[in-house]
């Protein structure tokens, strides 16, 4: 029997109470229910920190500040995978704990006795993350529907286009895993390394993205101090 898990959203954070399984669909819908009600955009947006409705330039303070919020994510995503292949401690085991400056799936065994996830935890750690990846998708969504406009130098616009593409395509995938984590931390049984797997894939993908951020800084930052036409023109 399935047991009700409570959603709060609270100061920008979205809060779980009660521990149960529900389902993906379930899961979904109530975080677009929650979407669909603080949509007035009035928490800072990723760009700019400045409410929307407005024209915003992708400057490289901007570029700087997303690398600032794709290590948040990478932090929690290894936070996630620590805590889903946690095993008993032995005798013989070191006390310091060595913890990993990147994850993967190589060390991933079946088999192997993992002990279960504490659910409290994954809950924060997805609750830590997904304010962040959720400012992201909204102001791609924004940016689509033209509540947000967004220029860059129109020097730059032929080669950070298929950036912004790329950009859009893997925070969708991030949110995507993210919400297959919350799904698998509600199972009667959670399985740990379906859970690992996945923050992996969030690792991989902020990994790939702060690679095209660091080319769209390099071609802004090119076209700037060349001195080329630096008329904005809105990249959609």
């Amino acid at each position: 029997m399935k047991k009700q898990t409570m959603i709060f959203c609270f100061a920008g954070l979205i809060l779980i109470m009660g521990q149960g399984s529900v389902g993906k669909t379930e899961t979904s819908t109530a975080i677009t229910q929650i979407k669909q009600e603080s949509h007035t955009r009035t928490i800072p947006s990723s760009l700019t920190g400045k409410k929307n409705n407005d024209q915003r330039i992708l400057t490289l303070n901007c570029l700087r500040d997303s690398a600032l919020s794709l290590q948040q994510i990478k932090q929690q995503a290894i936070n996630i995978y620590l805590e889903a292949t946690r095993t008993d401690v032995q005798p013989q085991d070191p006390s310091v704990f060595p913890y990993p400056k990147s994850i993967s799936t190589n060390e991933l065994t079946k088999g192997t006795c993992y002990l279960p996830p504490r659910i409290e935890w994954l809950y924060f750690y997805v609750g830590t993350m997904e304010p962040i990846i959720r400012l992201f998708t909204d102001d791609i969504s924004d940016s689509k529907t033209g509540m947000t406009k967004i220029f860059v130098p129109a020097a730059a616009k032929e080669d950070v286009s298929p950036l912004w593409a790329e950009w859009s395509a893997g925070i969708k995938r991030m949110n995507d895993h993210l919400s297959d984590i919350y799904s698998l931390a509600n199972e009667d049984e959670p399985d740990n390394i379906a859970i690992a797997k996945n923050a992996v894939a969030i690792y991989k993908i902020g990994g790939k993205l702060e690679k095209a951020r660091e080319k769209a800084t390099d071609i802004i930052r090119e076209v700037q101090l060349k001195g080329k036409e630096s008329t904005p023109i809105r990249i959609e």
